[in-house]
């Protein structure tokens, strides 16, 4: 196994706000608002944060918002919003579930968001696990 060298420890975070899932989210985060998501990115860029992540759902049926919640703010928006107004820290999609939209565009929107950034895009990605999330788009769940 190779040993990897040593290097500065780097830490980041999952942002709060944008996704409000049962599982973790604060009650403060359902009264918050973009300033509010903005003064915590900012504070993280400050403070030497590695980076900051935002997850991806479109639309959460029913059955899951009960533990998942209807809030997932989208992260091609919520990344760009965030690239605007820090200077340094990475931004991460984590994960952007790849098979809910063309490629293409995909593709094009998270290398715009990178160009922008100055190069501070991570490009985490994932299949998805909600098959009503792709019927809803019309995308391929079992493909």
């Amino acid at each position: 196994m190779p040993i990897l060298p040593a290097g500065p420890l780097s830490y980041g975070m999952q942002l709060p706000i944008q996704s409000q899932s049962a599982i973790y989210a604060e009650p403060w985060e359902a009264g918050a608002t973009p300033a509010d998501l903005a003064e915590i990115a900012r504070t993280a860029d400050r403070a030497g944060f590695g980076y900051l992540a935002s997850c991806d759902h479109v639309a959460i049926p029913r059955r899951l918002a009960g533990a998942m919640s209807t809030v997932w703010y989208d992260p091609v928006a919520t990344l760009a919003f965030l690239a605007g107004i820090t200077e340094r820290v990475l931004l991460m999609s984590h994960v952007a579930v790849v098979g809910l939209r063309h490629p293409l565009a995909t593709a094009k929107q998270y290398a715009t968001l990178d160009h922008l950034s100055g190069g501070r895009l991570i490009l985490g990605v994932g299949a998805g696990h909600v098959r009503e999330e792709f019927e809803a788009l019309g995308a391929d769940f079992d493909g």
